[in-house]
């Protein structure tokens, strides 16, 4: 008996039947092909998404690790919506000024812009700072203190070798946190009366924390006050009030204003004549 007879019978294959077998093999091979393509993709694209996440974690890391060893925090964008320590003006022309006093709203209204790190402004404090702050306190001006820091950039290599990076930015969000324990002007004072010798020097978060403590700012109200500094709460409203400075076009620090008109520096400094020129104006 033959090799067929104990099987089942088989037809001649035709040279159709041939072709179409070919066929269907190729096609089983490119699709075996096409499914081993994706799959080389998708743990490639998994490979990539792990060393982009390392890349960025590490990123992170770094920026955490740099945050923890020079005190600073990278510096956020202008944001209206950035919080702002209590009583300082939350809109308007006078947005993120500090109001100090209790003059009426009748009284002229002196502004005075200020930067930390502003040689021309310890100047300026320790010739007439009590002088401004007493026509604040006796009503006879409204005071408002107008934050800026815009000397960061210029000392910003000074400042990252010192380890004390956006000095002028992170006093003034130290400041918020002093305001907002009730030391606003104890801590402005004591900023200025401690700025460093030597421009450039800025201050590390070490004596930003200091001054708090100088301002007497102690027990629960200082870890409150340690954490808001340390956290960069009002970083944002640091780089508002600088924004703030550049859009008002003012030319340097520090700039005195009374009802909205530029005081002369040597009238500024002079306790003397800025009373008399507080005297004789009109809101």
């Amino acid at each position: 008996m033959s090799a067929n007879s104990q099987g089942k019978s088989q037809k001649p294959v035709s040279a159709k039947d041939r072709r179409d077998k070919a066929a269907a093999a190729r096609a089983a091979q490119e699709a075996a092909e096409k499914r081993r393509d994706r799959m080389i993709k998708i743990v490639g694209g998994l490979g990539v998404l792990v060393v982009v996440g390392a890349i960025i974690g590490g990123a992170v890391w770094q920026s955490r690790s740099n945050s923890s060893a020079n005190g600073s925090t990278v510096l956020p964008s202008p944001n209206p919506d950035a919080p702002l320590p209590k009583g300082v003006v939350n809109s308007g022309e006078n947005a993120y000024a500090v109001p100090y006093g209790n003059a009426p709203a009748t009284a002229p209204l002196l502004q005075v812009w200020e930067d930390f790190q502003c040689p021309a402004c310890k100047s300026l404090e320790d010739a007439n700072g009590q002088g401004i702050e007493e026509l604040a306190t006796s009503g006879k001006a409204r005071l408002f203190w107008r934050p800026t820091a815009f000397l960061d950039p210029k000392l910003a290599v000074d400042n990252l070798k010192n380890k004390a990076p956006d000095s002028s930015h992170r006093a003034i969000a130290a400041w918020g946190c002093a305001i907002d324990a009730g030391k606003s002007a104890e801590y402005h004072d004591i900023a200025y009366k401690n700025q460093p010798a030597i421009e450039g020097t800025g201050y590390t978060s070490a004596a930003l924390l200091d001054f708090g403590k100088q301002s007497g700012i102690s027990g629960d109200a200082y870890t409150t006050f340690e954490t808001c500094v340390n956290d960069g709460t009002y970083l944002g409203w640091a780089v508002n009030s600088l924004k703030a400075f550049n859009d008002a076009a003012v030319p340097g620090t520090p700039a005195g204003y009374l009802n909205g008109t530029e005081i002369q520096s040597d009238v500024l400094s002079d306790k003397a004549k800025l009373d008399e020129l507080v005297a004789g104006a009109t809101t």
